[in-house]
C-alpha cells in the first residue's frame, strides 16, 4: 500500500529503496532475536539450517537478477545492498563496482557471512553434528550433497561464474534442503530408520 499513491502504481527509486531498507531492518532484528536470544537445543540447528538454506537460495536469485553479464554500476550496487555487503565488498574491494568482484563477494566469499558459500559452510557444520542412521558410517545423503556442494564452491573461480552457473547452485540448495526434510522430518512407514547391521562377525 503506497503512500499517497495508488497501489497499483510503480514506486519511485528512493520509495522502493526505502522499503527495502526498512525490510533489512526488520529481517536484521528477527535475525538477531533468533542468534541471540534463542535456547541452543535440539531444535535450533534445524532453525539455524532453515535460515541458511533460505539465505543461500535468495541471494542466488538476487544475484542472477542484478549480477547478469550486462548488469550495470548501479544493478551492482543494488544487489550489494540487498545481501547488505556494503562493508564486506569494500573492505576487500577498493575499486568501485565490477562484475565479477560482486559476484566473487556474494557467492563464493568464505569470510562474508551473507555469502552463498558462507551459508554453505555453516549448513556442513550443523548437518556434521547430526547423528547417523548408517551403520557402515558412510555419508548420509545431506552430508553427501553439502560436502560436494561446499567443495565445489571452493574451487570456483568467480570470473567463471554466470546466470546459469548460479542458478545451478541455487537447485543444488534447493536439493539439499529437501534431503534434509527427507532425513530428519519425514514421518510414517517411509520415515529413515537406524540400519541394522548384518554380515559376518
Amino acid at each position: 500500500n503506497g503512500k499517497g499513491a495508488g497501489a497499483d502504481e510503480p514506486l519511485t527509486e528512493a520509495e522502493a529503496l526505502d522499503r527495502t531498507d526498512h525490510a533489512l531492518q526488520l529481517l536484521a532484528a528477527l535475525s538477531g532475536l533468533g542468534q541471540e536470544n534463542m535456547n541452543r537445543v535440539a531444535g535450533w540447528p534445524f532453525f539455524d539450517m532453515g535460515r541458511r538454506v533460505e539465505r543461500g537460495v535468495v541471494t542466488c536469485r538476487f544475484a542472477r537478477n542484478f549480477a547478469g553479464d550486462d548488469a550495470t554500476v548501479d544493478d551492482l550496487d543494488v544487489l550489494i545492498d540487498l545481501v547488505d555487503s556494503q562493508i564486506s565488498y569494500r573492505s576487500r574491494y577498493v575499486v568501485g563496482f565490477a562484475l565479477a568482484p560482486v559476484r566473487d563477494i556474494v557467492t563464493l566469499d568464505p569470510y562474508n557471512p551473507r555469502s552463498v558459500a558462507f551459508q554453505v559452510a555453516r549448513l556442513a557444520e550443523h548437518l556434521a553434528a547430526q547423528p547417523s542412521l548408517r551403520a557402515d558410517g558412510l555419508l548420509e545423503k545431506p552430508q553427501r550433497l553439502v560436502t560436494s556442494l561446499a567443495a565445489d564452491m571452493t574451487t570456483m573461480e568467480a570470473t567463471d561464474l554466470d546466470a546459469a552457473s548460479i542458478l545451478a547452485l541455487e537447485q543444488r540448495i534447493m536439493q539439499l534442503s529437501e534431503a534434509i526434510a527427507a532425513r530428519y522430518f519425514l514421518h510414517g512407514p517411509g520415515a529413515a530408520r537406524p540400519e541394522k547391521l548384518t554380515g559376518l562377525a
